[in-house]
């Protein structure tokens, strides 16, 4: 009987040490746990200020966007070139080109010696300051068509002829740059063609030298100015072979033009 209660007594001792080493060890887990717990609620609250600072950062992001959106409509409003529609009272129905103004073709007189190169496009409004101071001047003079040889038609040369040369100042707001290319019908890849037409210039022997312009193919003349007054001339240019590369140019053909916008 007594070996019976001492073996009760051991496994009793036995089985308490078993609970407490399962106790130490839920409690070890738990410990663990908690610290997992913790390391992670770390991680999760540094994500956390990460996030807003990325929620921050893009926010800014798109006030800049929405900024250089802004500069970048401004900038095309105020960007955009003109150039001058010779021969045209009106600008070529290509898109974002509008109508500045249309006048008449001025110029230095055909037989000066000095004065100035260039033909200009008056308008037909002009806004005088100062006047009548008298002392040495130089002369501004409309421009009339010379022998065009039937350039613009057959029925049109005698309509031409002597008849002052007309004009119009046109804005392209979508694109910056324009050139004219002599010589040529159409414009480089990429560009936009305005019109084309023939090339014209004072005539060479005369002291008004002018600079080469390149007149619409279907030209305007002004109204009641078919009268001989000469002033300033505009004659066509044809291709003369020697220095000038023959073919692929041609003796004795007319030069033709085209301008063009990018």
């Amino acid at each position: 009987m007594f070996c019976k209660i001492v073996s009760l007594s051991i496994f009793l001792s036995l089985a308490h040490s078993q609970d407490e080493d399962a106790i130490t060890k839920l409690q070890n887990a738990v410990l663990v746990l908690q610290h997992r717990v913790s390391v992670t609620e770390a991680q999760l609250e540094k994500t956390q200020t990460r996030l807003t600072q990325a929620d921050v950062k893009l926010q800014q992001a798109e006030m800049n966007a929405a900024a250089l959106k802004t500069q970048l409509t401004t900038l095309k409003d105020n960007s955009g070139t003109t150039f001058v529609h010779w021969g045209r009272t009106s600008c070529p129905g290509t898109p974002s080109t509008t109508l500045v103004y249309s006048g008449a073709v001025g110029g230095t007189g055909y037989d000066t010696q000095g004065g100035a190169a260039n033909y200009v496009c008056l308008p037909p409004n002009p806004q005088w300051n100062k006047y009548g101071q008298g002392g040495t001047s130089s002369g501004m003079y409309g421009t009339e068509y010379q022998d065009l040889d039937n350039l613009f038609g057959t029925k049109n040369a005698a309509k031409f002829l002597d008849n002052d040369v007309v004009c119009a100042v046109c804005h392209v707001a979508s694109r910056s740059s324009q050139i004219m290319i002599p010589a040529r019908r159409e414009c480089q890849p990429g560009w936009t063609k305005e019109y084309e037409g023939y090339l014209m210039t004072s005539y060479e022997s005369q002291g008004g030298k002018k600079l080469f312009t390149c007149v619409d193919e279907n030209p305007e003349v002004a109204r009641g100015s078919f009268e001989d007054k000469n002033g300033a001339l505009m004659y066509r240019v044809i291709a003369q072979c020697g220095s000038l590369q023959c073919p692929n140019y041609v003796q004795g053909r007319e030069l033709t033009c085209v301008v063009c916008t990018k």
